[in-house]
């Protein structure tokens, strides 16, 4: 399951685990909700929610991707712990489309997160 909790897990033994811990829970909540629709209109499909537990080895994983997404986006977008500014939006906002596909988006996306999703994702979605 994708939620702030497994995301914290994940992040406790990572090298910018530090760097995660420094936002609010209320920071890193919405910034998994958005990367988990930033990620799933680019792929054009819904993030995996229900992935067996991780084994040794594993080299794809959507959870993971979406939580090095959210990371991704913190540290572009926002700033720890701001006092009254909550980015990014837990809410979607289906009226504004994403501009970024996984082929033409490769600054907007997490470097991390595109190896968790299997490397060499060269999806395009059209949004109209």
């Amino acid at each position: 399951m994708i939620c702030i909790d497994n995301a914290d897990a994940y992040f406790k033994s990572h090298p910018m685990g530090a760097n995660w811990a420094e936002y609010s829970a209320e920071q890193r909540t919405n910034a998994i909700e958005y990367a988990k629709r930033e990620l799933s209109r680019a792929l054009g499909r819904p993030m995996k929610e229900d992935e067996p537990q991780y084994a040794y080895g594993d080299m794809v994983r959507d959870e993971y991707a979406v939580y090095e997404q959210a990371l991704y986006v913190l540290l572009r977008d926002c700033q720890p712990k701001a006092t009254g500014v909550v980015m990014p939006s837990a809410e979607p906002d289906e009226a504004q489309p994403t501009a970024h596909t996984m082929a033409n988006g490769k600054d907007h996306f997490a470097a991390e997160a595109l190896r968790w999703l299997g490397g060499s994702v060269r999806v395009e979605t059209v949004l109209g």
